[in-house]
């Protein structure tokens, strides 16, 4: 068959006419900019143009499109896609990136449709496009800019930023010298193009943009000298300085900090040493060499760029003296406007992720993972599987089968064709409801813990006490959910070299594991370090599943091809990689006067790391490191164990111990009649985390009738910062998030549009877990395997968020992770200031009802089914009851698409929907997508079918019954 892809007739076999229109551009045709997320339909990352239309790539069969001009984003042509891409480029817009292309053929055809679209119209089109980096409000923002420059015709073709995007390599260090404490870090070319080896993982945070600037700084050249590579393999030179050095690891929010040290002083001593060569061959004294924008100047007339004295420089010693600039010396650091390096290979789908590294003759293992996490191959029937077109092995390996193909989509007909018997005797059966039994025994226990910190006599100031106020509140497993799934690549090279090809966080430990499993020298293993999509913790394990699966298939097949794994989102969802659940229990001891004369902190969770005195720092952190100043404090950990594999997630500690104590802070000032604002103020101790809470107030202004306020505050990461959330009640009684309001200190700061953007996508990544966030466990299974039930927040939820930045001159703190741990407190103390519904249990909807539509906008699309919780004592450990959920209203039209119907609808907590009757579903054109027969089922995404999971129709069903959107 022949597809017109991007403007070029191609040849496909016919053998792929049934398979995703997706897979035959990544595999086929090898067309990347076009990304695979979920393969349901669920997070549109796949979307290109089909004639015009937005269309999910994995929903539809190759054969469907021929005839039919398909355009993916990285061959967008015309005004729109010119004008989206500016405004994308110009608002700051990616993270990530990796489901940038996806976003902006959605937008496209949105201006394709409606060149003018209001908030309500671009939720309503985008709402199928997920993303994880919770970029939702600078895209918006994007498409408003956008529309406004087609109108007024001002769209340069192309514009300067598109024309200039260089060819970066991203996985090479090979033209870095380890052994000089300058060329292991950066190197300058002869054109005078500066490339840095970046110790720290690009994965959305602006880590490559951190550097750049840094090291623009210190070298006074221009941002647009610079280019930035993934350095990896040389732990001595790129170990994490903030985590002890010893490897390679982006975790911890402690990028900014690492950078701050480290690459001040490098680009601080390469330029002492271009001073010098320049100074050596000009005759002239150092001291009178200057450099602007990357061109030195000697006052005698002397000019040369950084190319002329690159060589020279580089066999020079580095001078004595030198010292990297003071504050007041910056133009680059702290300055508002500067763009992310990273961008334009993102917006126009050139940027590689681990998902589009290829080889000659590679092919495409995936991993069939057994139901029960700890559960082994028994045995394996693969005549099936062997049997399906394009599949060239099976092998069993440590973690499962693994069916091997010469596309993706091969595999995974492989995987379907598997007829595994798994050996569940060491699994873990245990279902989410009995592990969350066994932590609350924990918590409520009085067998002592690990004591992490004390001070004071807690006893006696608790004996002394005139009231004791407690809570206990707990958390479910979730998981990080990046937007490329998991994935790696391993070949061995001719001369017996292992290369792995990884967006991994800790490329050292990918090293190590390989090195031991294939029984070689360390130094025979490299690892090429990718962009990310995303990460949140998910890419720092120590046991880099898709690295040490890639090595063992391509052992096993002794090493005739280069073997790409690549998890599907269901075995993403079912391998682990977990947040620890957790449950945390705190008593505080009050005087006559209200205030609080003793703190006991308890937390019970799975350690993520392995402790020889039951205290896993991660999990500490927010208990240890909170803002206030209690006395008589006695914090403590339990460790729970299960054979649930859990990680580090964006967080960590802080979300749990956060939850607890902000919560808590509240009920006590309703308990002592204090305002909970005033209670924080007088139990502050720091000046920096005072004025964050006092701005904050400030920002917010004067609450609007008819809604509620909740507020948290969190000193974590080296940032102190207090998150703000106002709530309403909407027209049917459920709770509608209107605004939120965050101000944070990060000390100096690098990249202000950059921290802001990572403080907005922490808000949208904690409001996704605060709300729906859980992974549960049915007999030792994961119920939820993809995005129709694990529910992300998407455009259409937004509500209004709004980031301040109180900077200081301390030196950088953290900012991946500040803004999440404080939404769920703020948003349960909002909730009970305005109903009085006191929420211990998150998710929260399983609790209350929220709106679909954040902010301002009237958008009637689902978010959750849930009842309503009954109000908890403010004094003492609550279970919220619940009562059964209410029985479907006769369903109404409204919105597009517009059914004719005369149904029956049965709800179920989580969806799908059966709706039995006849029914008609039109699309937003007024075509007919739907005629099914007996019954149409519509899932908790939106999407419909004759099977009970999305085919990205979009036509979608409230939780109450009522047809919308």
């Amino acid at each position: 068959m022949q597809l017109d892809v991007n403007g070029e007739v191609r040849e496909v076999e016919d053998r792929h006419s049934a398979t995703p229109l997706l897979w035959v551009l990544r595999d086929v045709l090898g067309v990347h900019s076009v990304k695979f997320g979920c393969g349901g339909g669920f997070c549109a990352a796949c979307t290109v143009l089909l004639d015009g239309r937005a269309v999910k790539a994995c929903q539809m069969q190759a054969g469907k499109a021929v005839g039919l001009p398909v355009v993916t984003a990285g061959a967008l042509r015309g005004p729109r896609a010119r004008a989206v891409r500016d405004a994308w480029y110009a608002g700051n817009v990616v993270q990530c990136g990796y489901c940038q292309p996806g976003q902006q053929c959605s937008a496209v055809a949105l201006l394709g449709k409606n060149p003018t679209p209001d908030d309500a119209a671009i939720d309503t089109a985008m709402a199928g496009n997920l993303c994880r980096c919770g970029t939702y409000p600078r895209i918006r923002a994007a498409i408003h800019q956008a529309a406004e420059a087609l109108a007024a015709s001002v769209i340069d073709e192309p514009a300067e930023w598109e024309r200039e995007v260089p060819p970066t390599p991203q996985f090479t260090t090979a033209a870095f010298n380890p052994g000089s404490d300058i060329d292991a870090y950066l190197t300058i070319a002869a054109d005078g193009t500066i490339t840095v080896a970046c110790s720290q993982i690009e994965m959305g945070q602006g880590a490559h943009t951190g550097v750049a600037t840094i090291v623009a700084e210190e070298l006074d050249a221009d941002l647009s000298q610079l280019r930035v590579v993934h350095a990896a393999n040389n732990p001595s030179r790129y170990g994490n300085t903030a985590l002890g050095g010893a490897q390679q690891l982006t975790a911890g929010s402690t990028s900014t900090g690492v950078f701050w040290e480290r690459y001040r002083q490098v680009a601080a001593a390469a330029r002492a040493r271009l001073i010098a060569a320049a100074a050596a061959a000009w005759n002239v004294a150092a001291a009178e060499i200057d450099i602007r924008h990357g061109v030195l100047t000697h006052p005698a007339g002397h000019r040369a760029g950084f190319g002329e004295f690159a060589r020279a420089a580089a066999e020079l010693a580095v001078p004595e003296g030198f010292v990297p600039k003071q504050r007041a010396e910056y133009r680059l650091i702290g300055s508002e406007g500067i763009l992310r390096v990273d961008s334009p290979a993102k917006i126009l789908g050139t940027a590689q992720y681990t998902i589009d590294v290829t080889w000659p003759g590679m092919m495409t293992a995936l991993v069939l993972h057994p139901p029960a996490f700890g559960a082994k191959v028994g045995s394996v029937d693969d005549s099936a599987a062997r049997a399906v077109p394009g599949v060239v092995g099976v092998v069993t390996i440590g973690r499962g089968v693994a069916v091997v193909g010469k596309t993706y989509y091969d595999a995974y007909l492989g995987c379907r064709a598997l007829h595994v018997d798994w050996d569940d005797t060491d699994a873990e059966l245990r279902s989410s409801d009995e592990l969350l039994a066994e932590h609350l025994q924990l918590a409520g226990s009085p067998s002592p813990g690990a004591v992490a910190y004390s001070s004071g006599d807690l006893p006696a100031a608790m004996a002394a006490a005139t009231r004791v106020l407690e809570t206990t509140v707990d958390l479910p497993h979730v998981t990080s959910a990046p937007m490329e799934p998991n994935n790696a690549v391993c070949r061995m090279r001719d001369d017996g070299v292992v290369e792995i090809w990884s967006g991994s966080q800790a490329p050292d430990a990918a090293r190590r594991l390989v090195s031991a499993l294939l029984d070689v020298p360390l130094e025979r293993v490299e690892v090429h370090v990718t962009y990310a999509g995303g990460g949140f913790g998910l890419r720092s394990a120590d046991d880099q599943s898709c690295v040490v699966e890639a090595a063992e298939i391509a052992r096993a097949l002794d090493w005739k091809y280069p073997i790409k794994v690549q998890s599907s989102r269901q075995e993403e969802f079912k391998s682990g990689g977990l947040r620890s659940a957790a449950a945390v229990r705190i008593r505080a001891g009050v005087d006559e006067h209200g205030t609080i004369v003793a703190w006991e902190h308890r937390i019970v969770t799975q350690p993520v790391l392995e402790t020889t005195d039951g205290v896993d720092p991660l999990l500490i952190e927010g208990a240890v490191s909170h803002p206030y100043e209690l006395p008589n404090q006695h914090i403590e950990m339990v460790e729970h164990h299960s054979g649930v594999p859990v990680l580090t997630w964006r967080g960590i500690g802080t979300v749990p111990n956060d939850f607890a104590r902000e919560t808590l802070i509240d009920e006590i000032a309703e308990a002592t009649a204090k305002d909970p604002i005033e209670l924080r103020r007088e139990l502050i101790a720091d000046t920096r985390t005072r004025r964050v809470l006092d701005l904050l107030i400030d920002r917010a202004g004067p609450v609007a009738e008819g809604r509620s306020r909740g507020v948290a505050v969190s000193a974590a990461f080296g940032t102190p910062s207090a998150q703000l959330i106002e709530i309403s009640e909407d027209e049917r009684g459920r709770i509608r998030i209107e605004r939120v309001v965050l101000v944070a200190d990060p000390g100096t700061t690098i990249n202000p549009d950059m921290v802001r953007s990572q403080l907005e996508g922490g808000i949208v990544f904690g409001l996704s877990a605060a709300l729906w966030g859980q992974i549960t466990l049915r007999n030792g299974e994961v119920v939820q395997q993809n995005f129709d039930q694990y529910q992300i927040a998407r455009m259409r939820n937004m509500p209004d968020i709004d980031v301040h930045l109180a900077s200081t001159d301390a030196d950088p703190g953290g900012v991946g992770e500040v803004s999440v741990s404080t939404v769920a407190p703020a948003l349960v103390n909002a909730i009970a200031a305005l109903c009085g519904t006191r929420i211990r249990s998150l998710p929260i909807t399983k609790s209350v009802q929220i709106s679909p539509s954040g902010g301002r906008r009237d958008t009637a699309t689902p978010i959750t089914t849930a009842s309503t919780a009954s109000t908890a004592s403010t004094a003492s450990t609550a279970t919220t009851a619940t009562t059964a959920p209410t029985a479907p209203t006769a369903p109404t039209a409204k919105g597009n698409p517009m059914p004719e119907f005369d149904v029956d609808i049965t709800t179920t907590e989580n969806g799908p929907y059966r709706v039995a009757g006849a029914i008609t579903v039109h699309d937003h054109d007024g075509r007919t997508v739907d005629v099914p027969g007996d019954e149409i089922y519509l899932c908790r995404c939106g999407g419909s079918g004759n099977k009970p999971f999305c085919d990205g129709t979009h036509a979608t069903i409230d939780f109450d019954g009522t047809l919308a959107n």
